[in-house]
């Protein structure tokens, strides 16, 4: 979090208010591809933290390099999709991009995002398999490891005037390193050998293949209902006006990591107990993940408040920010926030179906308001538009599919 908060001072000084608003939006790109992974992530960890808790660690070893191949290669056929879409469509006119550099440079900087993604998408299996074995603080160290080398390298990108695609390139590749340290890291740990091996058969396969297809919906919709707001406020008023929505998002990110970062490992514990047949610790685990978002939400509603006071103290100005923008922002990222817990908890029980079912059409309804949004050309008027669906279709169906799983647990 700390690396994140000095990284965007740097950026946006740096790159300007339009070419960061450029950079965010291509990391946002980046990060829906990377978890467009049709849910085999989750039916990874799924199968491994189901194998742990049955102590079947030969099991989680061939589940895990099964999962890791199926991703280098859809990383591959991603790649060769996303360059021919690169050359075939005006992505600098789509974007609204307007300054004539960074309108030369748009297809280049497509280009290594799409890179980055492929060369990164292989190593989720690492992150998925750190938190099967809930060995989350090993994770957490190479996260630390990569944030602080993001910064670093953003910072001699500056330094040294490394230009557009330097700079787009520095922080892009981190998610690379970090991934390989990790995988040695948990290679050494459990004494396996850091290379392919085991692969599944057939049954277990198709096993894996069923469960991470269920996932694969609501996965999809909540990696855009993430990253789309960038691209749909950059098709409304252009990119300069993504600065604005970021940066707020940026000061609101702290309290949401402090959810992903407690909700992370209870999820893969969920399944354990579950195998185990411990369905009072779930129960209770559950409501106390309420508690937790309910006393975030306090947090990041007094930030939203403040929020034209810490922007000035933190990058020197707010001119890009209202009150009104401010406000809606913070619903934005408390509307997902009040999803997750019910999210994690319907993945770590197994009920992917049920999860499809209620999560995706409020998701999509999300997505599309989104873009139906943009229509109106500015920031405040998307987001509002998104987070009506998000109030409307998506919370009223998940946690009635939430409830009703408490009340019969499998």
């Amino acid at each position: 979090m700390l690396c994140t908060l000095a990284q965007v001072p740097l950026a946006l000084h740096y790159l300007g208010t339009e070419a960061y608003g450029f950079w965010v939006t291509l990391a946002s790109i980046v990060l829906v591809l990377n978890t467009v992974d049709f849910g085999l992530g989750v039916g990874i960890q799924h199968a491994m933290a189901s194998a742990f808790g049955r102590d079947d660690l030969a099991s989680v070893r061939t589940t895990f390099w099964t999962g890791a191949a199926i991703l280098a290669v859809l990383g591959l056929l991603t790649l060769g999709a996303g360059l021919a879409a690169i050359h075939l469509g005006s992505w600098a006119d789509l974007l609204k991009v307007r300054d004539p550099e960074l309108r030369r440079h748009t297809n280049a900087a497509l280009t290594i995002a799409l890179g980055s993604f492929a060369l990164a998408l292989p190593f989720n299996a690492v992150n998925r398999l750190a938190a099967a074995l809930q060995r989350g603080w090993l994770n957490a160290g190479w996260i630390a490891l990569g944030s602080g080398l993001s910064l670093a390298l953003v910072a001699a990108a500056a330094r040294g005037n490394w230009g557009f695609l330097g700079f787009l390139a520095a922080s892009l590749l981190v998610p690379t390193l970090q991934g390989l340290g990790l995988l040695l890291h948990l290679c050494v740990s459990l004494g396996w050998r850091p290379v392919p091996s085991d692969l599944a058969g057939g049954a277990e396969l198709r096993v894996l293949l069923r469960t991470s297809f269920y996932y694969s919906f609501p996965q999809l919709g909540t990696a855009l209902v993430q990253s789309v707001p960038a691209l749909a406020i950059s098709m409304a008023a252009g990119a300069a006006a993504v600065t604005g929505y970021n940066l707020l998002f940026r000061i609101f990110g702290p309290v949401q990591q402090v959810q992903m970062i407690l909700l992370t490992p209870i999820w893969p514990a969920y399944t354990e107990a579950h195998i185990r047949r411990d369905h009072a610790w779930i129960t209770r685990t559950f409501w106390r993940t309420g508690a937790m978002f309910l006393g975030l939400g306090v947090v990041l509603a007094l930030i939203a408040w403040k929020a034209q006071a810490i922007l000035h103290l933190w990058v020197g100005t707010a001119d890009a920010v209202g009150p009104r923008l401010a406000a809606v922002v913070a619903a934005w990222c408390l509307l997902q926030m009040a999803a997750q817990p019910s999210i994690y908890y319907l993945v770590g029980i197994g009920r992917l179906r049920a999860l499809a079912w209620s999560a995706t059409p409020g998701l999509a309804a999300a997505v599309v308001a989104l873009f139906l949004g943009a229509r109106f050309g500015s920031a405040a008027r998307v987001l509002e538009c998104g987070a009506a669906a998000l109030a409307v279709v998506l919370l009223p169906p998940l946690l009635a599919a939430t409830f009703s799983a408490l009340k019969s647990p499998p």
